[in-house]
């Protein structure tokens, strides 16, 4: 979007010498489900799947991210994108919003979430933590608030978006690190598994009154939540060998005591 005139050429030519036979996954902002005429020109030319990073249902979170949208303006433009395309869905979940009155427990966030991702119809979705990043508002804020733990605590190869950064408000450090997981268990789960089966074997009926597409777009959905489950715990496996969490939960208790 930053050079729409270049990307709408790109797709242009694309299209003219190959049609829709290309298979392409792009990266989008959701805004442009605005612009109808550039989602049919990259329906046309083989775009099949868009990223989309939502970053946050919650309206705080979203202003602190000065995003410029509501919560309901990101049902109303995926609902727009759903008919083009298949939709990941990429969130940043405990982000920590200005002020007190703004601050949403772990509970309300996975409610929140959960709702949001249920209501989207989202084919995938990543959940990841925030990272404060180096020279980024957030985590100047942070570092004044004294929230951003030492590098000897957290290293920089800490900083994927799947440990905690800083110390969260209105939650422990284990209910924070445990709400992309929980989100994404629900999401990615093994009864998936059982639906494949079903879908499989209500193939012809299904087809018939549904079309193939829509039958096809569902089976396929369960076969990457059960896939993304087997991900998921083996992550989980991870996380109890290493300890990383316990570590980071006994420094801050000791960095309390001191304080």
């Amino acid at each position: 979007e930053e050079d729409i005139d270049g990307t709408i050429e790109f797709f242009e030519r694309v299209s003219n010498k190959y049609g829709d036979r290309l298979y392409f996954t792009v990266q989008i902002r959701l805004e442009t489900a605005k612009n109808i005429q550039f989602l049919e020109l990259m329906k046309k030319a083989g775009v099949r799947v868009v990223c989309v990073g939502f970053e946050s249902p919650i309206d705080e979170e979203l202003r602190a991210m000065r995003k410029g949208y509501s919560s309901s303006d990101m049902l109303e433009w995926t609902k727009i994108l759903r008919r083009f395309f298949w939709i990941h869905g990429m969130f940043i979940a405990g982000y920590p919003a200005k002020g007190s009155k703004s601050v949403v427990s772990a509970k309300e966030t996975i409610k929140y979430f959960g709702r949001f991702i249920r209501k989207a119809s989202l084919d995938t979705v990543q959940i990841l933590l925030p990272v404060p990043i180096v020279g980024s508002d957030l985590r100047r804020r942070l570092e004044k608030e004294g929230r951003v733990f030492p590098l000897e605590v957290v290293p920089w190869s800490r900083y994927d978006g799947t440990y905690p950064c800083f110390r969260p408000d209105g939650m422990s450090l284990r209910q924070f690190q445990e709400i992309p997981i929980k989100l994404m268990s629900r999401f990615y789960n093994p009864l998936s598994s059982i639906s494949v089966v079903l879908r499989t074997i209500a193939f012809p009926i299904d087809c018939v009154i549904s079309g193939w597409k829509r039958w096809y777009r569902g089976w396929d959905r369960d076969i990457i939540k059960f896939a993304g489950h087997l991900i998921l715990q083996r992550w989980r496996k991870k996380q109890k060998s290493e300890k990383f969490l316990e570590k980071l939960e006994s420094y801050q208790l000791r960095a309390s005591l001191r304080g």
